[in-house]
């Protein structure tokens, strides 16, 4: 593939007949660099002093102009970026960085989901239902109360398999919480805590049965 500053070159006279015309957006084009072809990314960059010109070359119309060029010149489709600086050292930086972002994110990612996790317990449980259940439009009908219970019972039962993994040995308190959890339920739907469990039970045992397949 051809160089990036020899590729630029070619692209800029095709940019500035196709572009719709303003001062402020060619000279973004003129101010942009060619650093490198990394990939299927083209990067382009600009110097501290051209910054205020990133708007202009970051629209949606230019940067799709130039994806369209990149393919009409390449035959590939490439991703365009614009970085802060003109080198390739401003290119390692600038990949570094995104770098520690991504790790940062995924670290915290896993750190918002392992305390979730251990703030799992039967009253986060009980909480959630009574919630979803406070925000259930046309709760007052059988039907939507029916579906309601469909809908919970399986999530019920993955928690129920959540809780037994991390605490092995529990089924009694199970059986308990299982039954606090019916009662409430049974309340809020107007029905018996023995067709709430019904479901409930046959959701744990369907989630069973997949594992053993």
């Amino acid at each position: 593939m051809q160089a990036a500053a020899e590729l630029w070159q070619r692209m800029k006279p095709i940019i500035r007949q196709r572009m719709t015309f303003t001062p402020d957006g060619w000279r973004s084009v003129e101010a942009a660099v060619p650093i490198a072809i990394e990939g299927d990314t083209f990067v382009l960059g600009l110097s501290p002093e051209n910054e205020n010109l990133r708007p202009y070359l970051e629209t949606q119309t230019m940067m799709a102009l130039i994806r369209e060029i990149l393919m009409e010149l390449t035959n590939e489709e490439m991703k365009v970026i614009v970085i802060p600086g003109t080198t390739e050292d401003d290119w390692k930086r600038y990949k570094f960085r995104q770098d520690y972002i991504r790790r940062l994110s995924t670290q915290t990612v896993e750190v918002s989901a392992r305390q979730e996790r251990e703030h799992r317990d039967w009253m986060w449980l009980t909480n959630q239902i009574a919630h979803a259940h406070a925000h259930l439009p046309h709760r007052q009908y059988d039907f939507v109360k029916a579906r309601f219970l469909l809908d919970w019972s399986p999530k019920i039962a993955e928690f129920v398999e959540e809780f037994l993994a991390s605490n092995p040995g529990k089924q009694e308190d199970v059986i308990k919480e299982l039954e606090r959890v019916c009662q409430r339920i049974a309340g809020m739907l107007n029905t018996s805590a023995f067709v709430v469990g019904l479901e409930i039970e046959k959701a744990i045992r369907e989630r069973s049965q997949k594992r053993s397949e």
